[in-house]
């Protein structure tokens, strides 16, 4: 008899809650499994079962540690199965283009850096991209068969359907980015706005606190996304956390049309141009800034004080964010956030100075947690939420056999 549709639906949920909880677990037994979700022994023996069939989970080798004066023998833990599995990524900045291959636990096994090209159009980028996927496959040696989808962060105001709306520092416009590449890779993909993306990473496989919390990225533009209870919030439209171009004091004329944004001030163009490294229109703006960031810690007061500034125009920003969405935590990306506490003290207390949401309390402003990979890590998780850890996953899909061999 053929299991009913509500019991095939519930089945994959299972299936979905056990993953995520080993994925988040690192490494759990199921009398673990039990206790953290709440389902039956039963269900979790069926649900492990399939996994293991499906090649998404393995045992161990090892087992639990016996809780003191507890009976039987120690139970045999479950981790993700790394061996078979793949997502790739697609991180797309101004001023970078990469791409990665990834295992189920989001881990980075290989990438390569496709170079950015400015001024070029969005044909021409996705036949590069295409290229560069497919040489990172036959590089490492991985075939369709192990590819479950592709994520990509992308530059711009991103619609659900993968369509860039709008991304003036590249010139872009109405261009359907996932409908485009989906026809040149012949896989799944599902595209977000990199900063959201960035998010997902964090979330997934960083330090996010329970609380609300918001992460700002610091580019050749400026992003920031919302993280909620129920994941990193895109908007109606996709385009929430714009706060790039947010009008603040000083700013001046931007690539979208406005006058005033954020982005024009405190940008890693606009960084760079205020330590005077940088000729307006010229030279690499992460490079240069890397190197400020890099002064700054030897101690040269002239690139301190630049970090001050760009840290006190950005505070006072998310002191508007932090007035409308109150956030357990502040989480800063960015070549310029690699100065740690040089950074992001300064950036703190202009947050909190102008800030009445705030008022007698702190809100952690930390560092992000992948550095130069959190767009990779990010894209990894945007794969990994809608081509595995989903109950309408094709890995997840009712039989089994054929999906893994």
């Amino acid at each position: 008899m053929r299991p009913s549709v509500n019991a095939m639906r519930a089945g994959r949920q299972n299936r979905v809650v056990v993953l995520e909880t080993v994925q988040h677990a690192g490494a759990i037994s199921r009398t673990g499994l039990v206790a953290a979700t709440g389902l039956t022994p039963p269900t979790i023996t069926n649900a492990v079962r399939e996994l293991i069939e499906r090649r998404l989970l393995v045992p161990t080798g090892e087992r639990a540690p016996r809780a003191a004066g507890g009976a039987g023998a120690p139970s045999p833990l479950l981790a993700l199965d790394g061996t078979w599995h793949r997502v790739l990524t697609i991180h797309q900045g101004v001023s970078q283009l990469r791409v990665g291959l990834h295992d189920l636990a989001g881990r980075l096994l290989a990438r390569r850096d496709l170079g950015a090209r400015h001024g070029e159009r969005p044909e021409a980028a996705v036949t590069r991209i295409a290229r560069g996927l497919r040489r990172l496959c036959q590089e490492e040696g991985v075939d369709g068969e192990r590819i479950r989808g592709v994520g990509m962060g992308a530059v711009g105001l991103i619609d659900p359907d993968g369509v860039v709306r709008a991304a003036p520092n590249l010139g872009w416009d109405e261009v359907p980015l996932r409908t485009l590449l989906e026809e040149e890779i012949q896989l799944p993909l599902v595209v977000r706005n990199n900063t959201q993306a960035m998010a997902a990473g964090e979330l997934r496989f960083g330090s996010v606190p329970d609380q609300d919390a918001v992460y700002v990225y610091i580019g050749t533009g400026i992003g920031a996304a919302l993280i909620g209870p129920e994941g990193v919030r895109e908007g109606s439209h996709g385009a929430a956390g714009e706060i790039g171009h947010l009008i603040v004091p000083g700013g001046t004329a931007c690539t979208c049309g406005k006058v005033g944004c954020l982005e024009t001030v405190a940008a890693e163009p606009a960084v760079a141009r205020s330590a005077g490294m940088a000729p307006p229109g010229q030279g690499d703006y992460k490079r240069e800034v890397q190197r400020l960031v890099e002064e700054a810690k030897r101690g040269g007061a002239e690139a301190r004080a630049v970090l001050a500034r760009v840290g006190d125009d950005i505070g006072h920003a998310l002191a508007q964010v932090v007035e409308i969405v109150d956030p357990g935590a502040v989480i800063i990306g960015g070549a310029v956030a690699q100065a740690g506490e040089l950074f992001l003290e300064p950036l703190g207390q202009a947050m909190h100075a102008n800030a009445f949401a705030v008022r007698g309390r702190r809100v952690p402003v930390r560092q992000a947690s992948f550095g130069r990979d959190a767009g990779l890590i990010g894209a990894a998780a945007v794969a990994l939420e809608r081509f595995v850890y989903h109950p309408g996953a094709e890995v997840l899909a009712e039989p089994s056999a054929g999906l893994v061999r």
